[in-house]
């Protein structure tokens, strides 16, 4: 049982009304016998999302001995949602309960009988997507919320792999499709070298973008396989400007940021390039106007390195709550991918963290830094 529960545990009081409620249920023994035989963990709310039972899946799923002592509790406390750490009021009364999953499933069982949803969890132990179904049902006269929580988290991430590797090949397959056009036209022949070379760096990284994502698939060895090298901070940023030649040339401005260091760090340069890559993209397609998007590299004091990537365009409330959810995205369904694979780029396999900020007045800014 982890720490989080023994805390809550030592305030734990039932009412008497809980009790009542926990009594009703477990004397409908059809009820009972139903609930033990779904085999993902299930529980029953009372109007106020308080836990009033749980079946069998979810007591063993929590080594819980006797529900009793967890009568009252919500499903925020359960999952030792890190949100109510900011909740005013307990689970569900936070400004990040706004776009909670299993909030909105709730709310839509009470409104309409059922809800269906699925989010992700910033729980003690880590992230969790889950699947929150919820239904009204009524016994004896008295309305209750039944929930079931599925955990889908190794489903998700093997879809996000599958779809982060497809979208980034397809991407630099297109650019080397394009180089090839504009060589065969025959209309570039004065910059037919620097097409060759622009082409040979787009073959290198579509080899390095497969491998990258192979090693990810088995990312229990990823450190062993690709172990990280001495990169220079400028050589790097020139890289990066290379690979988007093909959008600057066009209706989109790249700039370096002026307070840029040269120095050198160590990291695993293949993800960190697919994490910037991924960040200038973004940037790129969150700006509507085509406004400048600046990139630039400091060192940190622990020998790393801090890269940003800056526009102008700004976040709303809810997009900055979300954005780095697996599925979330502004463009559409099944489009949540730049966002959330930096964030597991970055603190999976180079051990660095992702923040941003976003503000009217100084546009948006994703910054990465990277441990020495």
């Amino acid at each position: 049982m982890s720490n989080h529960i023994n805390t809550l545990l030592a305030d734990s009081k039932p009412d008497k009304k809980l009790l009542e409620d926990y009594k009703l249920i477990s004397a409908n023994s059809l009820a009972v016998s139903i609930l033990n035989g779904i085999p993902t963990g299930t529980i029953i709310l009372n109007p106020e999302r308080e836990l009033v039972f749980a079946n069998n899946a979810f007591l063993k799923l929590y080594e819980i001995r006797d529900i009793r002592q967890f009568l009252g509790f919500r499903p925020g406390d359960l999952l030792g949602c890190q949100n109510l750490k900011t909740a005013k009021n307990g689970c569900g009364t936070s400004d990040k309960c706004k776009v909670c999953a299993a909030l909105k499933s709730i709310s839509s069982a009470i409104e309409t009988g059922t809800g269906a949803e699925e989010g992700i969890f910033n729980t003690q132990n880590g992230m969790l997507n889950l699947q929150v179904d919820t239904e009204k049902i009524t016994i004896n006269d008295r309305e209750f919320i039944l929930m079931s929580l599925q955990d889908i988290s190794s489903e998700k991430k093997r879809l996000l792999l599958e779809r982060i590797f497809y979208h980034d090949i397809l991407n630099t397959a297109h650019n080397i499709s394009g180089m090839v056009e504009l060589l065969a036209s025959g209309d570039f022949e004065d910059s037919r070298e620097e097409f060759l070379g622009m082409l040979l760096k787009s073959s290198s990284r579509l080899i390095d973008e497969i491998n990258t994502h192979r090693l990810i698939s088995y990312d229990q060895f990823i450190e062993q396989i690709n172990p990280p090298e001495t990169v220079n901070s400028m050589q790097f940023i020139d890289e990066m400007f290379a690979e988007f030649k093909p959008y600057t040339t066009g209706q989109y401005d790249l700039k370096l940021d002026k307070r840029s260091e040269d120095f050198n760090f160590s990291t695993q340069k293949v993800i960190l390039k697919r994490v910037i890559t991924n960040m200038i993209k973004n940037a790129f397609e969150a700006e509507d106007d085509h406004g400048p998007v600046t990139t630039g590299i400091i060192p940190l004091r622990e020998k790393g390195a801090m890269l940003w990537v800056h526009n102008p365009s700004y976040m709303n409330e809810d997009v900055q709550l979300q954005i780095f959810n697996r599925s979330f995205s502004t463009k559409g369904n099944d489009r949540g991918l730049g966002t959330y694979s930096m964030k597991l780029l970055t603190e999976k396999y180079l051990k660095g963290k992702i923040y941003f900020t976003s503000t009217p007045s100084s546009g948006t800014t994703f910054m990465v830094e990277i441990p020495g």
